[in-house]
């Protein structure tokens, strides 16, 4: 699936994004990383378990409904973790699947926005808009 952006507070029409906006990072297939990276805001896999986050060093929390990690200011969670954790990461999921099928289907009026750097998107600044990618979204450091 081609991974869809939207900064729906400024855009003329937006996409609801749902619950799914409480992340800054939210896959139904996996997060990886390299160990210099710096992700703020909390981070989601489901329905995969924790195993899909890699590259990260997670420390899970004595409630085990999270884990955190150095490399992340926020919370890590995965379907995996305790309850109410696996039916938040469902209701979120679903809310991207939505907001993505939402955005699919609208007319793009500004070719510009497909394919940004090939994909390739560390240390771009997006307008507000739809932007669609082809392949696999990688935000590498500078």
């Amino acid at each position: 699936a081609s991974p869809t952006f939207c900064l729906e507070s400024y855009y003329e029409f937006p996409v609801d994004l749902g619950s799914a906006c409480s992340y800054a990072i939210l896959a139904s297939s996996g997060i990886s990383t390299e160990s210099n990276s710096a992700i703020t805001g909390d981070i989601a896999v489901s329905p995969i378990a924790a195993s899909a986050i890699t590259g990260f060093s997670l420390d899970f929390d004595s409630s085990t409904q999270f884990s955190t990690s150095s490399q992340v200011t926020g919370k890590v969670f995965a379907a995996t973790y305790a309850v109410p954790t696996p039916g938040i990461l469902t209701q979120a999921v679903l809310d991207m699947f939505a907001a993505y099928l939402d955005a699919s289907m609208r007319t793009h009026t500004d070719a510009s926005r497909t394919n940004i750097g090939g994909g390739i998107i560390g240390g771009q600044t997006f307008s507000p808009g739809v932007y669609t990618f082809t392949g696999g979204v990688t935000i590498p450091s500078e």
